[in-house]
């Protein structure tokens, strides 16, 4: 994944295309009902809320219009996972690389804090989250996110030329443990504020970002 050569702050970024399409763009208006009940199934009672019955029930289908849609449970689960992190990171995926790159570091941050306190339904990702550890089909689908993920954040920072830089690659992977901790944290305790902690990664990262910079040229140019 190349950059445009020249400093930092002149370089325009092309946005990188977002893998996971939105699943209700092509989807027929039945499975768009059936969709929005379980996201709605998901924020208000949890995974557990998700199943067949209650799901067609909400959406004032029968379950054999699910099966017919989504194949079964764990295609609809995976069809919800698609659209929860289509609403977050497509999102990140349009703002934050169009910012000037000293701006850059302090909306990746603000992105994170917002989906760390976000929104109920991005929430439902981590309810479904632990459910998926024991269905291999639907684990394969959500780890399958992560490398992506990782790439999303070095481009954030501006980093992207060390997507193929071991270290870089293990930054990307920590910011998405990062919001992957808090918002386990922000879901077990109401009053969890997550600011301190992302004030301290903000501050960490603005100390080693000129080393990260260097690293991440130096791979660019072939020498690392």
């Amino acid at each position: 994944m190349g950059a445009t050569k020249g400093t930092p702050e002149d370089r325009k970024l092309p946005v990188l295309p977002f893998p996971i399409d939105d699943p209700s763009a092509s989807l027929p208006a039945t499975a768009k009902k059936i969709l929005s009940a379980a996201q709605r199934l998901l924020v208000e009672g949890g995974y557990r809320e998700i199943t067949l019955e209650k799901v067609a029930a909400a959406a004032g289908v029968n379950k054999a219009s699910i099966r017919y849609n989504f194949g079964n449970k764990a295609g609809l689960i995976a069809a919800l996972v698609d659209a929860l992190m289509h609403g977050e990171f497509a999102r990140m995926a349009r703002t934050v690389p169009a910012l000037p790159h000293g701006q850059r570091l302090e909306a990746a941050i603000e992105a994170k804090r917002r989906m760390v306190n976000s929104t109920q339904a991005f929430r439902g990702f981590f309810d479904i989250l632990p459910h998926a550890m024991r269905e291999p089909e639907l684990r394969q689908r959500i780890a399958a996110l992560y490398p992506w993920w990782c790439e999303q954040n070095l481009t954030w920072l501006d980093l992207q030329d060390g997507v193929a830089d071991d270290l870089l690659q293990g930054l990307g992977r920590l910011m998405s443990a990062v919001v992957d901790g808090l918002s386990v944290q922000a879901g077990l305790d109401p009053e969890f504020d997550p600011d301190a902690a992302l004030r301290a990664l903000e501050l960490l990262l603005s100390s080693a970002m000129p080393a990260l910079e260097e690293r991440s040229a130096a791979t660019g140019d072939g020498r690392a």
